[in-house]
């Protein structure tokens, strides 16, 4: 009778904790069936939203995300399901001139057998997705902090070029009034005229790349439906040194769900393939009772079973196998995979960092003080408005190149975190 209850999936809730436990995130405790945003506890749109802010939206209202947590209901229905038995069966000959009463009750006794097997292959295939929506979880995040960090750039960008597009257009007037002055010739004009032109295209194409920064953003976190304004908060980029490659590695091979999902896909290929031996024989239990002449109804036990004398399953059972080994080559080679991810992200974390500090410290700190010293020194009167803005105009390009390191550096920061598997 036990055996007749249903099987429940002892862990459903596995892979909202294992996303927890590596991110510290939640996932909602119900999922979105609209097509309206839905905010965690206590967040509002109304404030620039931070990076953490944005993956923890993403996780709560990421439609695709929440579509492919739906798939976890289907691994249930089949762990369910391998817990079932076959239902008895029941045949009765009516009595027909000559011929007597006749009945026949069939238990298949190999289910019994057969249920622990097809029970472990559905709690291993189970617990495989899990693992595998955790990854999901963290690709989830990773696109966010990705679609957050392009955000940052996108309005920093709009915001230098538009002061170098003031900066550009205003040397032009200058020139151009020497022009008219008799000062320069007009061969000497056509530079300014050029760059303050080139200077308005940048600015048109940087507010295009903000408009779409925005809508990627709103899909990243699932806010495309709605058309409310997102505002985004801007933070220094991580500039301590990663750990060691080795470090990562290790926390890497302990941490990433897509690996265990593989360890468990060969377990559940494992299993599968000896369930399929067991099933090459068929027996059935029997109770049968039959009407004899003036002995009334006599009933008895028998048994009914397949002879495996041609067909043993074969087909099957070598396909588990083979599953088996197909899965083993993938764990080696996820492996190579996950060593190169984290290898390139904390190369690619190292190059953004150093790139930053050395434009900060080699450039952009020089610009500032060259451009401070020649805004002193026009006060003064010692230069010309136009060497001062000639100054300033070097400071605006080292600042659209700290910029853009900065997104690396926060992009190469996301990566690196997905990569190991956990923060």
């Amino acid at each position: 009778m036990s055996g007749c209850a249903g099987r429940q999936a002892p862990r459903s809730n596995a892979t909202a904790a294992g996303i927890q436990r590596r991110t510290g995130l939640q996932l909602p405790t119900q999922r979105i069936a609209s097509d309206e945003p839905s905010l965690p506890p206590g967040m509002t749109l109304n404030s620039p939203l931070s990076s953490d802010e944005a993956a923890a939206l993403a996780l709560w209202n990421n439609r695709r995300l929440h579509a492919d947590l739906g798939t976890i209901g289907l691994a249930k229905a089949d762990l369910l399901d391998a817990g079932l038995l076959r239902n008895p069966r029941f045949d009765m000959l009516f009595p027909v001139g000559s011929k007597p009463l006749e009945i026949l009750v069939n238990l298949p006794f190999d289910a019994l057998v057969q249920r622990p097997r097809r029970v472990a292959v559905a709690q291993a295939a189970y617990d495989q997705l899990g693992e595998s929506l955790i990854q999901n979880g963290l690709n989830t995040i990773r696109d966010a902090r990705f679609a957050h960090a392009d955000l940052v750039q996108a309005v920093a960008r709009v915001g230098v070029a538009d002061r170098a597009a003031t900066l550009r257009t205003r040397i032009a007037q200058i020139t151009e009034a020497r022009l008219r002055a008799g000062d320069i010739s007009e061969l000497d004009i056509v530079q300014a005229r050029t760059e303050a032109g080139t200077a308005q295209e940048q600015l048109a194409r940087f507010r295009h790349d903000l408009a779409l920064a925005e809508e990627r953003f709103r899909l990243a976190l699932g806010l495309s439906v709605s058309r409310s304004a997102v505002r985004v908060a801007s933070s220094p980029p991580l500039m301590e040194s990663p750990p060691s490659l080795d470090v990562l590695l290790e926390k890497a091979m302990a941490a990433r769900p897509d690996l265990r999902a593989v360890e468990l896909s060969i377990a559940t290929a494992t299993k599968r393939a000896r369930w399929e031996r067991s099933r090459a024989f068929w027996l059935m239990a029997q109770l049968s009772s039959k009407g004899i002449g003036t002995n009334g109804i006599l009933t008895g036990p028998g048994l009914s079973a397949e002879i495996p004398a041609f067909n043993r399953n074969q087909g099957l059972t070598s396909r588990a196998e083979a599953d088996a080994q197909i899965a083993s080559r993938q764990y080696l080679a996820t492996k190579q995979t996950i060593a190169f991810e984290v290898a390139e992200a904390r190369q690619l974390l190292l190059q953004a960092q150093e790139a930053l500090w050395r434009t900060h410290q080699q450039v952009l700190e020089p610009l500032q003080r060259g451009a401070a010293l020649a805004e002193d020194q026009y006060k003064t009167g010692e230069v010309a408005y136009l060497f001062e803005l000639e100054q300033t105009r070097g400071l605006i390009d080292a600042e659209l190149r700290v910029v853009d390191f900065e997104a690396a550096a926060r992009r190469a920061h996301a990566q690196l975190e997905r990569s190991v598997g956990t923060r």
